[in-house]
């Protein structure tokens, strides 16, 4: 094993003697499957499309996602070809069916952080965007840290897929500007009830 490999293991295998659970063994299945085909993420996308003001960010978050199924499954995962940890381990008790694919890039978390990054990308409108930024970064950093403690990613896998995601969600939110129209304001800046 190389340098990094060895580091991966280390953090592995100190969130499992350190962090392990009864409580987060039940949780984390459930973080880990908000993820799962980015449903979550297509959730909000939805609630984002539905409203006209914020129409371009909710294509932004599909745009985003389609993205990192073709950057992470199409491209680097066959290139890259990395085994997973429970795989390189054997035996290891999965508390999830295995995943199939292999592990690098980390696809949970490269969908996860480009859809949060193009939610942290809405234009500030009150608590209420400011919420749902906080939100985003939360739950795709719970969903990257459940692939971690369910041993079925290493932290590489995760921060590549981390920072792609961000890249990748900056890009959706060009594309999706440059391509659909913007709402225009209301000319001459008259205020209507």
């Amino acid at each position: 094993m190389n340098g990094s490999t060895l580091m991966d293991f280390a953090i592995l295998d100190a969130i499992q003697e350190h962090l392990r659970s009864p409580f987060l063994d039940a949780v984390m299945p459930f973080v880990t499957h908000l993820g799962d085909l980015g449903i979550v993420w297509l959730v909000t996308a939805a609630v984002l499309v539905a409203q006209p003001k914020r129409r371009v960010y909710g294509i932004a978050v599909v745009v985003a996602l389609l993205l990192t199924v073709v950057v992470g499954s199409l491209v680097l995962k066959p290139l890259v070809g990395r085994m997973r940890p429970y795989d390189v381990v054997g035996g290891f008790p999965l508390l999830i069916p295995p995943p199939t694919g292999d592990s690098f890039p980390s696809n949970h978390s490269m969908a996860s952080f480009a859809a949060a990054t193009v939610i942290c990308l809405l234009p500030r409108a009150g608590r209420g965007v400011t919420a749902a930024k906080i939100g985003a970064i939360v739950v795709a950093t719970l969903i990257a840290f459940s692939r971690l403690y369910l041993y079925v990613h290493f932290p590489s896998d995760i921060l590549v897929g981390a920072v792609l995601g961000v890249a990748l969600g900056f890009a959706a939110v060009a594309l999706a500007k440059r391509f659909m129209p913007q709402p225009k304001p209301p000319a001459g800046g008259a205020v209507h009830p």
